[in-house]
């Protein structure tokens, strides 16, 4: 099984989390934080301030970030796309550019791998010495922690991934221990 991971998390300065996004408490405003990666790559980090659409993530993150890298895949065959349960991943505009482009994907608000990826650099940003303070210092930090996340890491979450299938399957997509 060969598969790839993205996931969209909002940081935000309230308390608010729905499905599986992720929010961080710091001094308020927001940024969007979209990442993906493979086994073999690591796609640059996406910030945006505010929330995201369907369109915007079809327009900024779909078609300049994931669509290209899809055609050039260094696998084999191409990688199954998967993001979690947010409302913009689920419109209909999304699904219809996905499947004009003809990228198979899955939704997976539990399953998918950059969630630890995301909580590993939500508890740096937490622990951080200073706080961030305002939303610049915040994208930095952002930014910089996922550009410093080793790719073992990454490799090791995508190899672990028939793993969680499988158990995933067995227990009938009741509860497992990811």
């Amino acid at each position: 099984m060969k598969a790839g991971s993205c996931c969209a998390v909002h940081v935000s300065g309230d308390n608010e989390t729905r499905h599986s996004t992720k929010v961080i408490t710091f001094g308020g405003g927001s940024v969007t934080v979209w990442g993906c990666f493979s086994n073999d790559c690591k796609l640059d980090m996406f910030v945006l301030d505010g929330t995201l659409n369907a369109v915007k993530y079809r327009d900024n993150i779909l078609r300049t970030l994931v669509v290209p890298r899809f055609e050039n895949h260094t696998l084999a065959s191409r990688p199954i796309f998967m993001d979690d349960y947010a409302t913009p991943h689920r419109a209909r505009v999304v699904g219809d550019y996905l499947q004009k482009e003809a990228i198979d994907g899955t939704f997976s608000p539990d399953m998918n791998p950059i969630e630890h990826v995301l909580d590993i650099i939500g508890r740096k940003i937490n622990q951080s010495v200073p706080p961030c303070r305002d939303l610049a210092k915040l994208r930095t930090v952002l930014v910089h922690l996922w550009n410093n996340t080793a790719m073992h890491i990454l490799r090791r979450l995508v190899a672990g991934m028939r793993r969680r299938v499988v158990e995933l399957y067995q227990k009938r997509g009741g509860y497992t221990k990811y």
